[in-house]
Order: C-alpha cells, then sequence, then structure tokens
C-alpha cells in the first residue's frame, strides 16, 4: 500500500502545518496552442485533467529543455503527495542554491523527504535535466508510491543501442524504466545525457501516473454479501489508498445503493426503492488511508421470499470524484 509520510522539522518555536497536494491546485482553464496533433498532446492533456501541469500561457514549447525545478513540480503534482510539517522546512538545510520563495521550493523539499531526490550541495533548478537523470527520478517515484509492493526487478543490458553511455549508477533505472515501457528509444537509442524536454517529461510523468493507477488504484471499492439463515447483510466499502485526502460528491442525500439480482441478473430487491432523499448535495471525504463502510441488512419476510433466488449483489456509489473513478455500473458480489 502507499505510504503517508510525517515529517518532522523542529526549526522554531512556532509549529506550522502544511500540506501541499496536487488537488488542491487551480485547475489550468488554459489550452496550449501549440500541442495540436503533436505526440504529446494526449500525455499534456491528461495531466491537465488532473491538475498536474505547471505551466501556464498559450504555448506548452514541446520542444523546448524543461528545467529541474519545472520537473520538480511536475513530478510532484503528479504523486499528489501529502505531507505534514511541524515546522515550515527551510531549503537551506537542504540544498545551497534554491531560495527559500521559489515556486519550486516546498515541491522539492517533499520529494526529498520521499526519497525521490537525493539532499545535499547544490541542485541547479534553473538547469536542464538529463534523461538518465530524469529516469531515476521517475523510478525513484515509482518506488515511493508502491511502497511495500514495490519490487526489485534486475534487469541487465542491452536496454538500447548506447547502453555504454548510461551513467553507472543510473543504469538499473533505465533497465527498470524501460521494462515498464515509462520510456522507449528513438531507432534504439536512449540518448542519456541529452536534455529531456518538456513533451517527454509530460509523456513519461503521464505514463507513470498511468501505472501507478493500474497497480496501486487510489480507492479500493469492495463489495461483501453475508447471507445469515433470516437476512442478508450488504456492504460496500472504500479505502483511501494514496497519500491525500480524496474527495466525492453526491447529486442528492443518497451516498450508497445496493440491488440482489437473480442467476438471469433480474432484480429481486433495490435498497432505495422506497427512500425520499434530500435534494441537497452531500460532500463525502476520505482521508489518506482512511476507509469508510456502506451497509444495510434485509430481514424478515422481505428477505425470505427471495432469499432462494439471490444470486449475487450489486453495490453502488452514487456520486462522482475527481480524484477517482467510480464505475456507474455498480461493484458486484457474487454469492456462494
Amino acid at each position: 500500500m502507499k505510504r503517508t509520510v510525517s515529517a518532522l522539522i523542529l526549526t522554531g518555536a512556532i509549529a506550522l502545518s502544511s500540506t501541499f497536494t496536487f488537488a488542491q491546485t487551480t485547475q489550468k482553464e488554459n489550452k496550449f496552442n501549440d500541442i495540436s496533433g503533436h505526440w504529446c498532446n494526449s500525455a499534456v492533456q491528461m495531466l491537465m485533467e488532473k491538475n498536474v501541469m505547471p505551466f501556464t500561457g498559450e504555448k506548452f514549447s514541446p520542444a523546448k529543455a524543461i528545467t529541474k525545478g519545472e520537473f520538480v513540480s511536475l513530478l510532484h503534482d503528479a504523486l499528489g503527495i501529502q505531507i505534514e510539517y511541524f515546522a515550515e522546512p527551510q531549503i537551506k538545510d537542504y540544498f545551497d542554491d534554491v531560495a527559500q520563495n521559489a515556486s519550486y521550493t516546498l515541491d522539492l523539499v517533499d520529494l526529498v523527504t520521499a526519497s525521490v531526490i537525493e539532499k545535499g550541495g547544490k541542485f541547479n533548478p534553473g538547469a536542464s535535466i538529463s534523461r538518465e537523470e530524469m529516469v531515476h527520478y521517475i523510478m525513484n517515484a515509482y518506488k515511493y508510491q508502491m511502497g511495500d509492493k514495490y519490487a526489485l526487478i534486475n534487469i541487465k543490458p542491452p536496454f538500447f543501442s548506447d547502453d555504454s553511455e548510461v551513467t553507472p549508477e543510473f543504469s538499473g533505472d533505465v533497465g527498470r524504466a524501460a521494462h515498464y515501457k515509462l520510456i522507449s528509444g528513438s531507432k534504439g537509442m536512449f540518448h542519456p545525457k541529452a536534455n529531456t524536454t518538456r513533451g517527454e517529461a509530460a509523456v513519461v510523468v503521464s505514463k507513470l501516473v498511468t501505472i501507478l493507477e493500474k497497480q496501486n488504484p487510489v480507492v479500493t471499492v469492495t463489495p461483501e454479501a453475508e447471507v445469515k439463515a433470516d437476512s442478508i447483510i450488504m456492504k460496500i466499502t472504500l479505502k483511501n489508498n494514496s497519500k491525500k485526502a480524496v474527495s466525492f460528491n453526491h447529486s442528492s442525500g443518497q451516498k450508497y445503493d445496493f440491488k440482489l439480482l437473480d442467476s438471469d441478473k433480474k432484480v429481486l430487491y433495490t435498497w432505495s426503492a422506497d427512500k425520499l432523499f434530500t435534494m441537497a448535495l452531500t460532500y463525502s471525504k476520505l482521508n489518506a488511508g482512511e476507509s469508510v463502510v456502506y451497509t444495510e441488512t434485509l430481514s424478515g419476510d422481505e428477505y425470505k421470499a427471495i432469499k432462494d433466488k439471490i444470486a449475487s449483489m450489486k453495490a453502488y456509489v452514487i456520486g462522482s470524484s475527481d480524484d477517482f473513478a467510480l464505475d456507474t455500473q455498480g461493484y458486484e458480489a457474487v454469492l456462494k
């Protein structure tokens, strides 16, 4: 599961709690006018939909080399890191060439705390980032997000025809990134020392987001049906696996629903059929690592009338979320 990182930094008498997460980023309304038809367009659009895009203005400039500072914010927002500090962190404790008030400074501190970026000396935030160094940070980010699920895969060259040009300390990262299809070469070459462009960074980060969503979903939804002699207990559990709070809105006072089906998928019972709900927007929030269980019990004559016909249960979460996708078709639990 993903881990929540707590960092206690004592640098003063006043305690300051700070939370940084891409869910709090203002939605980018602008449309870049220079990426239509470009190979990075879909990646950029996907990141923008998730509020993961530190660039503003009319142009994305996909061929422009991305700076280390820009890449920090891009990767930080993609990870959705949420770290609470006891006191406001001072960048001078990490690097000696980064300004405290720079737009990417707190993002950089978070990535260092999460062991995505190694601290010490100069960071050179205005410099471009090489492809091999970018991949190193990407794989550190993948390891951080996967937590205990991360499996170290030993992959030996050849990955690309220019493997010999990869700095030895980055060789394993390049191999694993290629294995997970986070990177691909051009005509079999990786060009590890070349500058990473904005377009390349967007594509790799979008692939990282996609693979993490598949391997470690933000929220898992689990339906359960417990059959007893005189009743059936219907449950649906939502668990937040991420390091940030997630929220979802309900279009009415109804948060969930349950349906009992026969072997032909015909509905035998609907929990909400005779219920009235307040027509008001309802907001639900799950903090990092938190779970919520919605449950109802059907018993009595109503249960006895359909007991022997029940083959499965479908559970529904009523609403929508910008943080994760809810299956509007419901979540099915087959009765044994």
